[in-house]
C-alpha cells in the first residue's frame, strides 16, 4: 500500500506542475548561451595586445571568440534585442562578459583607452582604429625580412618554417581577395611560383643539385613539394655523413691512444703506389685488438 501511495503522489505532481518554458538561449548552440566555464577572468589568448602585435592578436582573438560562439558581439552581427526583456537581459550579460575578455587580452596601458566603451562591438572597432594603421609599417618590415631570409647554417625545416611564417603574416595584412575567375587562378599560380623561387634562392650552396633538379621540373612544383625534396636531400646527406663519422671517430681515438702508449713500435712501410720506403716519414702502427685491424698512422 505504501508503494502505491508514493506512485500516486509522483503522478499527481507531474500533472499538477506545468512544464517550464525553455528559453532559446538555453540551447548550447545559441550565441547567448553561457557555459559554466564562461567566466570574466578567462584568458582567451596567450599574448596580450601590445602596440606592435595587433595583426596576430586580432586573429587569435577572432578564433577564440568563434570557439566561444560570441563573435557576433564584435563583428556587428548580433545586435541587442528590442522586444523580449529576458533576452535583452541575457544579451547584456553576454556583452559584459565579452568586454571583460577583451580587457583581459590587452595590456593595461591600452585597456585604459577602451574601458569606457558601452559594448564589445564599440571596443573592438576602437582597437581596430587605433592599431590597424600600423599595417603599412609592418608590411614593409615583413617584406624586408622575406627578402633577407636565408638558410645559413640552420636546417631546411627551420628555414622553411621561418619563411612560411613571414608569408602567412604578409597574407594576413594584405591577402589576395577571393575570386573564381580564370585570371585569379593565373595570379595565384604566379604567387606560388614566386614563393618556390624564394625558397630555392634561400637554400645553402650544398643544395645546388636539388635546386637545379627542382628548377628543371615542368611545371615548377609548389613550395611545399620543393621543401619536401630539399628535406629528403638533407636527410640523405645526414645519413651518409653518419656512416663516415664512425670510422673517423675511431681513427681519432686511435691517434690519441698511440700518442700515449710508449710501447708502440716503428716500422718502415713501403708505399703501394710509388714503391718507395718511408717517403712521407716514418709510420707508427699498433694492433687494435677490438676489431683485429692494423691502423696505420702517420707520425
Amino acid at each position: 500500500m505504501a508503494g502505491d501511495d508514493a506512485q500516486k503522489l509522483v503522478e499527481h505532481g507531474k500533472h499538477s506542475n506545468p512544464s517550464r518554458t525553455t528559453e532559446p538561449w538555453e540551447n548550447s548552440n545559441h550565441p547567448l548561451f553561457l557555459h559554466h566555464s564562461d567566466q570574466p577572468g578567462a584568458v582567451l589568448v596567450s599574448q596580450p595586445l601590445m602596440e606592435d602585435n595587433y595583426t596576430t592578436w586580432v586573429q587569435s582573438m577572432d578564433m577564440a571568440l568563434t570557439i566561444k560562439n560570441k563573435k557576433g558581439f564584435v563583428d556587428g552581427t548580433l545586435n541587442r534585442p528590442t522586444h523580449n526583456p529576458n533576452e535583452q537581459q541575457q544579451w547584456d550579460r553576454c556583452n559584459i562578459l565579452v568586454k571583460t575578455w577583451l580587457l583581459g587580452a590587452i595590456s593595461k596601458e591600452i585597456s585604459n583607452s577602451v574601458i569606457h566603451c558601452k559594448d564589445a562591438r564599440t571596443m573592438w572597432l576602437e582597437l581596430q582604429e587605433q592599431f590597424s594603421h600600423t599595417n603599412t609599417v609592418q608590411l614593409f618590415n615583413i617584406e624586408n625580412a622575406i627578402h633577407e631570409c636565408a638558410q645559413g647554417t640552420g636546417t631546411v625545416t627551420s628555414f622553411f618554417t621561418k619563411l612560411k611564417g613571414l608569408w602567412d603574416e604578409k597574407d594576413a595584412l594584405c591577402g589576395f581577395p577571393p575570386c573564381t575567375c580564370a585570371t585569379a587562378a593565373e595570379v595565384k599560380t604566379y604567387m606560388e611560383t614566386q614563393k618556390t623561387m624564394k625558397f630555392l634562392m634561400g637554400l645553402g650552396d650544398n643544395y645546388a643539385t636539388v635546386r637545379s633538379n627542382i628548377i628543371g621540373m615542368d611545371p615548377l612544383p609548389t613550395v611545399n613539394k620543393a621543401y619536401a625534396m630539399a628535406l629528403r636531400h638533407e636527410k640523405q646527406a645526414e645519413a651518409s655523413n653518419g656512416k663516415v663519422a664512425v670510422p673517423n671517430e675511431a681513427f681519432a681515438f686511435s691517434v690519441g691512444k698511440l700518442d700515449q702508449d710508449p710501447n708502440t713500435t716503428e716500422r718502415e712501410v713501403k708505399c703501394e703506389k710509388c714503391n718507395m720506403t718511408n717517403h712521407r716519414g716514418r709510420i707508427r702502427w699498433e694492433e687494435v685488438k677490438d676489431d683485429q685491424k692494423s691502423i696505420m698512422l702517420l707520425r
